[in-house]
């Protein structure tokens, strides 16, 4: 199993530089990939965790971390597709790729945050329909010479797109959410699930129905299950079991037994998010992760 770290570009991080520095420091400690989130405008949830404290773009944080990295996967979890047309969409991530050598997951997801939509002049009744559009518009960009594309909310023909991703069929996406509708975007799109705050219980009973889905489609079930999850190092063990917990929070020793139960439910990637602006305490978790954790898994 692959451990990912979540970059605090959503947390109200004054400087990007500081985050380009975070992302160099989880590829020296051996990380896998790590990612970056996305709103638009400061508002719900957000308003209230930021104030008018900066959440940085998703993707120019991944082309700084991208200058700044050798080998390190560039993830977003997710970019909220209806928010993006996927002509600019899918050019920006194909030149991301190429920059990186191919390095670059596409996280994708279709958001809840009406006010952003509104702002937008993006329906979000019908957002889940638009995203998979967006979905089935890049990729013909990604794979036609002369790509063609006729839908309800998007149309091109007959112009050549370029650059190409490094891999011919584009990069990973993988397919944000727990909902039926994100079950059914990865089965028709999308080439892994990026599932959010699932206990390892509930992953190891979730996995396999989609699974049989994914075989009943003529898809491929050996895909690539990531899930995010709030992590926290504690002094004290938690009364709940770690194969309960939905959270990534205990001791070192409780961490190692709830990743190894993840693992065994079926998760491929663990994606770590300190959910915090403390550039040290996120220093401290990867360094921690490095010497304490990941060598026992």
């Amino acid at each position: 199993m692959k451990l990912g770290f979540s970059i605090p570009n959503n947390q109200g991080v004054d400087r990007i530089s500081d985050l380009v520095v975070l992302a160099t420091e989880a590829e020296q400690a051996d990380f896998d990939s790590v990612w970056v989130s996305e709103h638009l405008f400061n508002t719900a949830y957000v308003a209230k965790r930021l104030g008018n404290r900066p959440y940085h773009e998703a993707l120019t944080v991944l082309t700084a971390i991208a200058a700044a990295t050798t080998k390190i996967h560039l993830g977003t979890s997710v970019l909220v597709l209806p928010w993006h047309h996927p002509v600019r969409l899918a050019k920006m991530v194909a030149s991301l790729d190429q920059f990186s050598e191919g390095r670059v997951i596409l996280g994708v997801g279709v958001g809840i945050t009406r006010d952003e939509y509104d702002a937008l002049g993006v329906s979000f009744s019908k957002r889940g329909q638009i995203a998979n559009e967006c979905l089935a518009a890049m990729k013909a960009l990604w794979t036609q010479e002369l790509p063609e594309f006729a839908g309800e909310y998007y149309a091109f023909s007959g112009q050549l797109f370029s650059p190409k991703p490094v891999e011919k069929d584009g990069p990973p996406i993988w397919v944000g959410g727990n909902s039926a509708a994100a079950k059914r975007r990865l089965i028709a799109h999308g080439t892994g699930w990026h599932p959010l705050a699932l206990s390892p219980d509930e992953l190891g009973e979730a996995l396999p129905l989609l699974q049989t889905e994914l075989a009943a489609a003529g898809r491929s079930s050996n895909i690539p299950v990531a899930l995010r999850t709030t992590f926290e190092i504690a002094d004290a063990p938690w009364d709940r079991p770690p194969a309960q917990r939905r959270t990534l929070k205990g001791t070192i020793s409780e961490l190692i037994e709830m990743l190894g139960a993840y693992q065994q439910a079926g998760a491929t990637h663990i994606i770590l998010d300190a959910n915090s602006p403390d550039l040290a305490l996120n220093r401290q978790l990867i360094t921690r992760v490095q010497n304490e954790i990941a060598p026992h898994l």
